[in-house]
């Protein structure tokens, strides 16, 4: 495959009442948004050693580009997500990144348990599947890749349900695409979702 592998991190900027609404239905709008904020960092640093052999891309949505100038050593480039739902911004930045041509991989910053390795190993799985998931607890999905551009790939799928993935799933091996799958990891929408990570965390220190 020719092209340096691309992931894209999808964020959004940390306003109060923009971000983690789940989250702040429990502990507020400002402290949800803060948490968050913390999350952006975290993420993008734990996905820093890739960067050595793939080109990190931020898809940034929610504020003018400037106002991720915290955050902008952290990526090669910064990209604004493009309007429409889930599926419409994922189908335009993969279709963006692919005319690069290269695989292409993506994450967002809800996942705190995300390491670089398993991206490596994505990009590993994608030079002979079309396609790999990071199956999340939830049953969305935690990173989504594609080793080339697959027609209507995001299309007409159910969108932060728990039959995401599943739905994902059904569509390509309708299609006849080959898929792998990462291992299970768990995303942080709600509060107990966090206290259910903390208490994981804790175990392992």
């Amino acid at each position: 495959m020719a092209g340096v592998p691309i992931l894209l991190v999808f964020l959004k900027y940390p306003a109060p009442g923009t971000v983690k609404t789940r989250l702040a239905a429990t502990i507020g709008p400002v402290r949800a948004a803060d948490m968050y904020r913390g999350w952006i960092g975290q993420v993008l640093e734990r996905l820093q050693p890739i960067r050595d052999h793939s080109r990190l891309i931020a898809c940034f949505d929610g504020a003018p580009g400037e106002a991720f100038a915290p955050w902008s050593a952290l990526a090669d480039d910064w990209w604004p997500q493009s309007a429409g739902d889930l599926g419409d911004r994922l189908r335009a930045g993969f279709a963006q990144a692919h005319a690069l041509g290269a695989p292409v991989a993506a994450v967002g910053t809800d996942c705190l348990e995300l390491e670089s390795s398993l991206v490596r190993t994505a990009y590993d799985m994608l030079r002979h599947l079309d396609a790999v998931f990071g199956r999340a607890e939830d049953g969305g999905y935690y990173l989504v890749g594609t080793a080339r551009e697959l027609p209507g790939f995001f299309d007409g799928l159910p969108w932060s349900s728990p039959n995401t993935l599943a739905a994902h799933l059904a569509r390509c091996t309708a299609c006849g695409w080959t898929v792998g799958l990462l291992p299970a990891l768990r995303d942080i929408d709600t509060w107990d979702d966090w206290r259910r990570y903390r208490r994981a965390d804790s175990r392992c220190r």
